[in-house]
């Protein structure tokens, strides 16, 4: 160290260049040390040798990377999760949902490449709405799955009477078909997911869901579960709010109490071979068992696939005694009335507005 004196006695080190210099090596070297095991880190999180054990993983549609990142560690495929997601997000890789096969402790590398060859087994996620009918689901499933829609529209509506569907709820049916029985809900499904395998699996879902509810007023009234099921299916059609399931649920059950036919467009609707817009005076007088205007009682089975709350207000209709209902709302609201003339006012008043 060199030292300089200045004024009275004012002593000022001068830097030594040797010590700078040396100072800035070691800060390079180190730099250099922590950049060298970074890279080594990333080229052995890369090429690090796979160990024993298979592992299959579905991965499900809309899942987040970050979710199959995590997956992958927890399975044991992966050691570590961030590396795997910055690799998807640089290499802009799509991974499709579907069934993949992978084994323990493989390379980044390796696992990247599985995803880019795409899954074994490809899967499907489809939605059913409440109140899809048969031809609606086969519809949908054509367009969404690998599902045979035809196959599964025939088998659909014959699965009853062909006895192909064993299960105890489905003794009371006495219609060909599974109309109303086919729980809406969203499903996943694989591409070798026969028809038969996913009638099965509304069915299944049915018989859970239904098992939550209770079944004692139904049969202090002496209803079978398929007439529920068809109450549902009407409720489900008309109510456009919520809050009405009970209120349409009740008129249903009113009219029949009194004898009187439903008179519920939604049944001559299925009855009709297309859907339409408005109903005409023609269209009531068709020739159906479905035509509630022409014949009393129930129709002889569901008109659509109900949901679990219109299963519920089928149930437990509200204790009202209105016999008639018009939609006054441009959101399908109906006003409900106890006489035919308060009904007439009801409609007179909505037409006018």
């Amino acid at each position: 160290m060199i030292v300089c004196t200045v004024g009275r006695g004012l002593n000022l080190p001068i830097p030594n260049l040797r010590e700078i210099r040396a100072g800035k090596f070691r800060r390079i070297l180190v730099s250099a040390v922590v950049i060298f095991l970074l890279i080594s880190l990333y080229f052995l999180a890369l090429h690090r040798p796979p160990k024993r054990g298979a592992v299959e993983l579905v991965i499900k549609p809309k899942t987040p990377t970050s979710k199959i990142a995590h997956l992958l560690v927890e399975k044991k495929i992966l050691s570590e999760p961030y590396l795997f997601q910055l690799l998807v997000r640089i290499k802009r890789i799509d991974i499709l949902p579907g069934k993949y096969r992978f084994r323990r402790g493989m390379s980044h590398s390796e696992v990247l490449n599985i995803f880019l060859d795409g899954p074994l087994k490809r899967i499907f996620m489809v939605t059913m709405p409440e109140g899809f009918t048969i031809d609606q689901i086969a519809e949908r499933i054509g367009a969404k799955t690998e599902i045979n829609a035809e196959e599964f529209r025939q088998l659909a509506k014959s699965g009853t009477i062909l006895g192909i569907f064993n299960y105890d709820f489905l003794k009371g049916n006495t219609t060909p078909g599974l109309e109303g029985y086919l729980f809406p809900k969203t499903y996943i499904v694989s591409e070798d997911t026969t028809p038969k395998q996913f009638i099965d699996m509304l069915l299944t879902q049915f018989e859970k869901e239904i098992s939550s509810l209770n079944w004692s007023e139904a049969e202090e009234r002496n209803l079978t579960l398929h007439n529920v099921i068809t109450i549902a299916s009407l409720v489900e059609r008309e109510a456009k709010v919520p809050e009405e399931q009970s209120l349409i649920s009740a008129v249903i059950y009113n009219r029949l109490n009194k004898g009187m036919p439903l008179q519920i467009d939604a049944t001559v609707q299925y009855a009709l071979p297309r859907w339409k817009p408005k109903l005409s005076k023609e269209d009531l007088k068709i020739d159906s068992p479905y035509n509630t205007y022409l014949h009393p009682g129930l129709p002889p089975g569901p008109i659509c696939n109900p949901g679990l709350e219109s299963i519920r207000a089928a149930l437990n209709p509200a204790q009202v005694d209105y016999l008639y209902y018009v939609v006054t709302d441009p959101e399908g609201r109906h006003t409900f009335t106890n006489s035919y003339e308060e009904f007439l006012e009801a409609k007179r008043r909505a037409k006018s507005k």
